[in-house]
C-alpha cells in the first residue's frame, strides 16, 4: 500500500495459538474476517477523531475555519481504508499517498513550509486485539468441530 499501512503477522503467534491457527483449514477466510474488522475499527477512528489508543487528534485548521471534522472534509482518506489478507498476515492501510503525512506527521505543501501534526488512524489497540481473538476463536471452534 503506497500511503500508510501496518502489518499484523498471523504466522508469528506464539506457542499453542500458532499450532491451533495452523489447524484451521482456511486461514485466508479468518484473515479476511480480521481485515474487515480492522478496517471498521480504523473508520471508527475517523468518526471519533482519535488515534488507536483513544487520544483525540489535534483539530486541523480547515476544521477550525469551516467546521466539520479533522481528516474527514471529503472523506477520501477515510473511504480509502482497505486491507490485503493472506493466510499468514493482514495488512491494513490506504493507497492515498497523503495518508502517510497524516499518520506520521511532517512537512508538507509548497516548499514543505507547512507542518502537519501526526494524527495516527492506523494501528492495533486492545479492543482490536480482543476482537481478533474472538474471530480466531470462532474459526478455531469450527476447525475443531465446535462451531457447526
Amino acid at each position: 500500500m503506497a500511503g500508510a499501512s501496518f502489518k499484523m503477522n498471523l504466522s508469528s503467534l506464539a506457542g499453542p495459538v500458532a499450532f491451533a491457527v495452523a489447524a484451521v483449514k482456511n486461514r485466508q477466510d479468518m484473515a479476511k474476517a480480521i481485515g474487515n474488522m480492522l478496517v471498521s475499527s480504523t473508520i471508527e477512528r475517523f468518526e471519533k477523531g482519535e488515534d488507536p489508543e483513544g487520544n483525540k487528534w489535534s483539530i486541523s485548521q480547515r476544521a477550525k475555519d469551516e467546521g466539520g471534522q479533522t481528516l474527514v472534509d471529503k472523506a477520501i482518506l477515510k473511504n480509502s481504508i482497505t486491507f490485503e489478507a493472506s493466510p499468514e498476515m493482514v495488512v491494513v492501510g490506504t493507497n492515498e499517498e497523503y495518508g502517510a503525512i497524516h499518520q506520521y506527521g511532517g512537512q508538507a505543501g509548497r516548499g514543505k513550509k507547512t507542518r502537519i501534526p501526526e494524527r495516527p488512524y492506523l494501528g492495533f489497540n486492545e479492543e482490536d486485539a480482543e476482537e481478533t481473538v474472538a474471530i480466531m476463536h470462532r474459526f478455531l471452534s469450527k476447525a475443531f468441530g465446535g462451531g457447526r
